[in-house]
């Protein structure tokens, strides 16, 4: 047994060091990103004790068309046929400290408490909790004495699921897919530890999970009587970056899940990533719940795919996939197919039990080198069965985003 033990550990660490000394010079990118400064900063030169910067993003929803009780996946917004929608208007700033290892970060959404919840009021009538959750997007501090250790405490992204390790400026289709909206959350307030080492990155973490916090929840949001929870997630690059820059940040405009920019070093490279996660619910309802995720990412030229399959309350399984392609770094063409199983009601449920499918697409004009702020094209077909004795709801549209980032 022992000499079994002693060859097995030899030939991992031959494999390891195989892949390491290939890829010597490659990194994985976080999983949770350096905070961006933007455009409006101050500081940077020799000298500087901060580096400073405004934060301003603006997404704005144009109704193309729209089925009745269509939807927009963040959080279930409303889309009302001919009418536009402020899909978010986010606004703050960034602190960097130039001879200490700490960063501030605070993003408000101005858009968010003006809009009703599943209650039909105003976030600021229900509670504070209520409020401060609508109007407050990120807000932590980052402790970063290392890359491949850094601290965040407050509130931020939950990076579990390939999606939600992005910030919603660098996906291409502006949400994430249904599925992963629905299951996976997106902000809360908790304690994150994440790092880069080398081919592989990590970031663990535990937060609330209070849907009080929430002001609009899905139909079947497992955060609903929510307490807390933790989660797991790794990305492994073997042979290179996984957005393509080395180190992360280097090529403008190599975020995010779109095929990495003409200038980037990477770019006639084959390059694939690997990401396992696993996350963690307690709630009052049902006791606890595990959901796991396993993605694919793949680079190459002016291509781009990545799949996700996602196990959810250990027993159903959801998936999606989106290819994407740039025939020049200014146009973006998507393409994305995706299942929601639903969840299983209980015997004390009266909600039946939901499965959807959708299909979807669109075409991007990025008007800034960091793909930041654009103009798209963005539709899709969708249905969802409410169970085996009633019929399929429709949910499709047809909508313009106009996006533009400081």
């Amino acid at each position: 047994m022992r000499a079994g033990a002693a060859v097995l550990a030899g030939a991992v660490v031959a494999v390891v060091s195989f892949v390491g000394g290939a890829a010597r010079d490659a990194h994985a990118d976080p999983l949770f990103g350096p905070p961006v400064l933007g455009k409006a900063r101050w500081g940077g030169e020799e000298g500087d004790v901060v580096i400073a910067g405004l934060v301003l993003d603006v997404r704005l929803l144009g109704i193309a068309g729209a089925r009745r009780l269509s939807i927009w996946p963040d959080r279930e917004l409303a889309l009302t046929p001919g009418e536009p929608v402020a899909a978010s208007v986010r606004a703050g700033g960034v602190l960097h400290l130039v001879d200490a290892p700490w960063s501030f970060v605070l993003q408000l959404d101005l858009a968010e408490p003006m809009r009703p919840s599943q209650a039909g009021v105003a976030p600021w009538q229900e509670s504070f909790g209520a409020f401060a959750g609508a109007v407050v997007d990120d807000a932590y501090v980052m402790w970063r004495p290392a890359r491949a250790a850094n601290l965040v405490l407050g509130r931020a992204r939950v990076p579990f699921s390939k999606w939600r390790q992005y910030d919603e400026r660098d996906i291409a289709l502006g949400a994430v897919p249904f599925v992963v909206d629905r299951v996976t959350p997106d902000r809360r307030w908790g304690l994150l530890f994440h790092g880069d080492l080398g081919a592989l990155a990590y970031a663990a973490g535990a937060w609330e999970d209070l849907d009080a916090l929430e002001p609009r929840l899905p139909e079947d949001d497992p955060s609903a009587d929510g307490q807390m929870l933790a989660g797991l997630q790794l990305e492994w690059t073997p042979i290179a970056p996984m957005m393509g820059s080395n180190p992360v940040g280097k090529v403008v405009g190599a975020r995010g899940p779109l095929p990495t920019p003409r200038s980037d070093p990477w770019f006639d490279t084959h390059r694939f990533s690997l990401g396992l996660g696993a996350l963690y619910r307690r709630n009052q309802a049902s006791g606890q719940r595990f959901d796991a995720a396993v993605s694919l990412q793949w680079k190459w030229n002016c291509l781009a795919a990545l799949a996700e399959g996602l196990v959810l309350d250990g027993r159903r399984l959801g998936a999606h996939a989106e290819l994407a392609a740039t025939p020049i770094d200014a146009v973006s063409i998507h393409a994305r197919a995706e299942w929601d199983p639903g969840e299983k009601s209980s015997a004390a449920s009266t909600l039946p039990s939901h499965s959807a499918w959708t299909l979807g697409g669109g075409i991007m004009w990025h008007a800034t080198a960091d793909r930041r702020s654009r103009i798209g094209f963005y539709g899709w077909y969708r249905r969802v069965s409410l169970g085996p004795d009633r019929a399929s709801r429709p949910e499709d549209a047809a909508i313009v985003l106009i996006q533009t980032a400081l």
